[in-house]
């Protein structure tokens, strides 16, 4: 290995060592910098605040936190009571305008349906005729009625379940 060692000419082993050193001088500037850089954050994170003060920033964002926890609770019991209620409310709503008696011009008759999202609610039918105006009632229950409905009836029942 010795005799390996001098047959090298000394100007190749002075341009490699060179080299070598130029490539570990040039790596450590690198990592000199990106120290000073890591200081720099360090030293802004850390102005104003010693280990006790960061300790109290810390609780007190954890005390916001719980209320922000807090509050969404909160806004859940409330947006679930209101899904209950709400349940109960009309909201599918329905006219149909027909022509109950041929002696009477145009569509003067109608039907209302009026269901919330459980399909219960009620069916209006109003009939106009020379005569005067009727107006029937009719429960509806799971999208049912207990009586008969007439085929504008059930058309507008349909409309509102669909709905």
């Amino acid at each position: 290995m010795l005799d390996m060692l001098r047959s090298i000419d000394p100007l190749y082993l002075i341009l490699g060592l060179s080299g070598a050193f130029l490539l570990a001088f040039l790596l450590i500037i690198i990592l000199l910098v990106k120290v000073s850089r890591l200081k720099k954050r360090y030293r802004i994170f850390m102005t104003g605040h010693d280990g006790k003060s960061m300790e109290e920033k810390i609780y007190e964002n954890f005390d916001v936190m719980n209320d922000i926890v807090g509050e969404q609770r909160r806004i859940d019991r409330d947006m679930n009571k209101m899904r209950k209620q709400y349940s109960h409310v009309f909201s599918k709503m329905k006219v149909y305008k027909y022509n109950a008696f041929p002696d009477m011009g145009g569509e003067t008759s109608f039907v209302i349906g009026l269901l919330d999202d459980n399909n219960n609610g009620t069916l209006l039918n109003g009939m106009n005729s020379q005569n005067g105006a009727y107006v029937y009632a009719k429960e509806i229950v799971n999208g049912e009625s207990k009586t008969a409905l007439s085929k504008e009836e059930i058309i507008t029942l349909e409309d509102c379940i669909n709905q």
